[in-house]
């Protein structure tokens, strides 16, 4: 590999598997953390499982999965092919 090449860091998706717990507090976390509206957030929640975020960086991906685990979800990081 030379030097002035540029390695691309991976990027990863935040897949929503499963809604476990409190459907309201785990509906304001999606909501939160992506930036959708609370209708958009709530019809997420229940079309499981569903792609949350795609192209993240790792800690970026693992920073949005804690609190959506916190809030009750159930979240899988998948590599982006």
């Amino acid at each position: 590999m030379q030097k002035n090449q540029l390695v691309a860091e991976p990027k990863f998706e935040v897949v929503l598997v499963a809604a476990d717990g409190n459907k309201v507090a785990l509906i304001q976390a999606v909501k939160d953390a992506t930036g959708l509206s609370l209708i958009e957030s709530k019809t997420v929640v229940e079309q499981l499982p569903k792609v949350l975020k795609e192209n993240m960086a790792k800690g970026d991906a693992e920073k949005m999965a804690a609190a959506l685990k916190e809030a009750g979800a159930t979240i899988e990081i998948k590599p982006v092919q």
